[in-house]
């Protein structure tokens, strides 16, 4: 959610807790529709995995994952549409797509254990979701050679945050499929 800390502090914390339900109870079903499996929500985020652990959809998981995200800026600007009627504040998202290889297993201790996706992978899909402004889709160009062609995109520089560590990283803003424009 872009803005969330400036927008939250400002609202009653049920209310928060009740639009992020809204949210997620809108996207869930989204990542889930296109083979997405929910790693973990990460405070006012979702990390969500395709193509793993269901082996049938490894050969088209970056069409799924864009096509989730593209129907998510959907979904989202028309829940943002029901709360600016009703006078609430406007949540909007941004979203980074990456590919590569994760270590996956249960995580933890005795007492709790979780099963996750770690790795340079999800560090850097972090990073492609930092670098997604207001209702963006960022994909790298490791999941760009495989929608080439299916869709419309424009290239991007991502600014590190903690310079030192990689000063940019080359990606591309999703505009939509084909003809259809994302709006």
């Amino acid at each position: 959610v872009r803005g969330f800390t400036a927008l939250s502090a400002e609202m009653d914390p049920g209310e928060v807790m009740e639009m992020l339900n809204q949210l997620f109870g809108v996207c869930i079903p989204i990542i889930f529709k296109y083979n997405g499996t929910v790693d973990k929500y990460i405070g006012d985020a979702i990390l969500a995995v395709f193509g793993s652990p269901d082996p049938e959809a490894r050969d088209k998981q970056w069409i799924d994952a864009v096509r989730a995200a593209v129907e998510m800026q959907r979904a989202v600007k028309r829940l943002g549409q029901e709360w600016m009627a009703q006078g609430r504040p406007v949540f909007e998202i941004g979203i980074g797509i990456h590919t590569g290889a994760v270590l996956q297993g249960f995580i933890g201790s005795n007492e709790q254990m979780e099963y996750t996706v770690i790795g340079d992978t999800v560090n850097r899909t972090s990073r492609y979701c930092g670098g997604a402004g207001r209702g963006e889709i960022v994909i790298s160009p490791e999941v760009y050679r495989r929608v080439e062609g299916i869709v419309k995109a424009q290239p991007k520089t991502i600014l590190a945050k903690y310079p030192g560590i990689e000063d940019e990283m080359k990606a591309y803003l999703v505009g939509g499929f084909g003809t259809q424009k994302f709006e």
